[in-house]
């Protein structure tokens, strides 16, 4: 008799712990467990969720909430002040979307690390892509020999202009490749100071003036955005790719000094113009990974710069 009424009560156990876990308000079991920012807005929201059965939790670690789910929304209730978003779970990840347009992933506790290695995989994937999407759209442009050294280069038309869509790779006296390497060469073109720079275009070709930059940033619709618009969507540092959406083609290929120093490959482009300054600068055009337009400044002749020539 002892032994069947000790069966039943554990029994009865069972019934009320599946009742538990599975009444009320729509509360899905998988939001149950203990819950960790991984990517997204923070700022005024949690970034640790630890969620009990019962309606209670805990938030960052510390203050005690409560929790519902309400017309399939998740609600964060004191002393979050009624937080509502909604959520998504797939595997151990859960979304929450809130209703200030910004949205947070959080992942389970102790899944972090395999949270970042999935997404440095697709960061990876994506990069590859854009990188073989833009060498294809290089390969469709149109070609010109360079009689000087059977250097064959890509041009691009872009409204009234044609321009180089790449970097002049000629040897010419006083030029170098980045960190003397001609693997730099290869990838980014040569690095010309002031001088050398005004006369290395090849036959039916030239350096062009503030003036013709201008041309072009205002035909692919200002300064403001045309680095965007201008820079090869990949190669640049930190995702500061582009669109390319004109095929210009810029890449970051960095500066040289008079005294044999380099910097900034990745991270800038630097093409001289051929107006000057004053008898010791002359103008150049700068885009760099961290801001979408172009800008304009001058500096010392003697400067290693890149060279991208526009037709006669």
């Amino acid at each position: 008799m002892n032994k069947l009424f000790a069966v039943s009560q554990l029994a009865l156990c069972f019934v009320l712990m599946f009742c538990i876990s599975s009444s009320g308000q729509n509360r899905p079991s998988e939001l149950v467990g203990h819950w960790e920012h991984a990517s997204g807005a923070t700022r005024g929201k949690p970034e640790k969720l630890e969620l009990f059965k019962d309606g209670t939790g805990v938030v960052d670690g510390g203050g005690s909430i409560s929790w519902k789910v309400e017309n399939k929304r998740l609600v964060l209730l004191s002393p979050m002040q009624g937080l509502v978003c909604n959520y998504k779970v797939s595997g151990y990840e859960l979304t929450l979307a809130y209703d200030d347009g910004n949205s947070a992933i959080f992942v389970r506790k102790g899944k972090l690390g395999e949270f970042k290695a999935k997404q440095a995989a697709a960061a990876e994937a994506e990069k590859a892509k854009k990188i073989a999407e833009a060498k294809r759209a290089l390969e469709q442009l149109p070609k010109f020999t360079d009689s000087r050294d059977s250097k064959v280069y890509r041009k691009v038309t872009i409204g009234s202009q044609t321009w180089m869509a790449e970097n002049l790779n000629y040897a010419a006296n006083s030029s170098v490749c980045y960190e003397n390497s001609a693997e730099n060469c290869a990838k980014y073109g040569r690095l010309y100071d002031w001088a050398t720079a005004k006369t290395a275009c090849p036959a039916g070709w030239h350096l062009p003036s503030d003036e013709e930059w201008t041309t072009l940033e205002n035909t692919v619709g200002g300064r403001s955005t045309a680095g965007t618009k201008l820079k090869l969507s990949a190669g640049w540092n930190n995702d500061g790719n582009g669109t390319n959406e004109y095929l210009f083609s810029a890449l970051p290929g960095g500066n040289g000094g008079s005294d044999g120093d380099f910097s900034n490959a990745g991270n800038y482009g630097i093409w001289w113009s051929s107006t000057e300054k004053d008898a010791r600068n002359a103008w150049y055009w700068l885009m760099s990974f961290s801001y979408k337009f172009v800008d304009m400044s001058s500096n010392d002749k003697a400067d290693l710069f890149s060279v991208r020539c526009v037709q006669d």
